[in-house]
């Protein structure tokens, strides 16, 4: 492609590190996926905007991706440009006393600001414990797990919308299950965690642990949840009741633990795992009238494709 050459020269003179034609199954936690044309990891908050910039006034394809879960990308791969934000981290104390108030760049991971928490006395984020994520995509889709959700923690959020860095306060409003509603690339956020016993805050996560061992096939390449929860129920025990825990199409499989749940047993294809979701959403509207809403996001796979 024309650009190519341009976006590789303009790479280079900036100095941000990256690759040619890289597999993107390694990079996403159900371990499926084809080639993307580049792949980009810049290091800092500058190096983004840059190249942010760039993508946006060339007109090229692009893709940001923080821990790879929740995603689902094609075989045949990608024919743009994934920049990854998994280098782009770091957490900054702003202050400490009943709270902990702490600026975090988006690639961090999520189980890191749990640890700082942790070590210092301050809680909240143990919900999320053990979920592969970095924080740019929990906040983008207000990640959530035993009755709670990121955006309890958000104060403040800088975004790339558009050509410009915002800083945004989110209300009440700008948030919705498994979703952040305001547009634009997340940056860095501001969070704050809640003082707390250390030995509270270990219960907590040993809790979270049980019930995900208890629950969830951990141990297994999924994407987490599949499907959003219907306002009237669980997606996963509706699965469960149209008789699809376990079912199986090639290599991947609706778990038995959790039927909210695809499991690649090694070598699975897109079109397998779209054959598969297509099944569970068609059953589950045939018998209860509910159209099941994928929580997972796609890239290089068309819209429609669970039609």
């Amino acid at each position: 492609m024309k650009w190519l050459k341009a976006l590789d020269w303009f790479l280079r003179e900036k100095r941000i590190f990256y690759k040619e034609e890289e597999l993107l199954s390694p990079h996403t936690t159900i371990k499926i996926g084809g080639q993307a044309l580049r792949t980009v990891y810049p290091k800092e908050i500058k190096e983004f905007i840059s190249l942010l910039d760039y993508l946006n006034k060339e007109e090229i394809p692009f893709y940001v991706i923080g821990g790879g879960s929740n995603l689902l990308v094609n075989d045949k791969g990608y024919q743009g440009v994934v920049v990854f934000t998994k280098f782009m981290k770091g957490i900054e104390i702003f202050k400490e006393n009943e709270v902990l108030r702490l600026k975090i760049l988006a690639g961090t991971k999520i189980n890191e600001i749990i640890r700082l928490g942790y070590e210092r006395g301050f809680g909240g984020f143990e919900f999320l414990a053990g979920v592969p994520a970095t924080l740019g995509g929990a906040i983008r889709m207000n990640a959530g797990a035993f009755g709670k959700s990121t955006s309890l923690l958000v104060k403040k959020v800088t975004l790339y919308q558009e050509g410009e860095v915002k800083e945004i306060e989110p209300k009440e409003n700008d948030w919705t299950y498994r979703a952040f509603k305001i547009e634009g690339i997340i940056l860095s956020a501001e969070l704050e965690l809640i003082k707390a016993e250390k030995e509270e805050i270990r219960k907590n996560l040993q809790q979270v642990w049980e019930k995900r061992r208890a629950t969830q096939p951990i141990s297994e390449k999924t994407f987490g949840s599949v499907f959003k929860n219907p306002p009237c129920c669980y997606a996963g025990a509706l699965i469960e009741r149209v008789g699809l825990k376990g079912y199986q199409i090639g290599k991947v499989k609706i778990s038995e633990k959790h039927a909210n749940f695809i499991i690649n047993m090694n070598g699975a294809k897109t079109e397998e795992v779209l054959s598969l979701m297509r099944l569970a959403r068609k059953k589950v509207y045939e018998n209860f009238n509910i159209l099941l809403e994928p929580e997972v996001k796609f890239l290089g796979i068309e819209d429609g494709c669970l039609d």
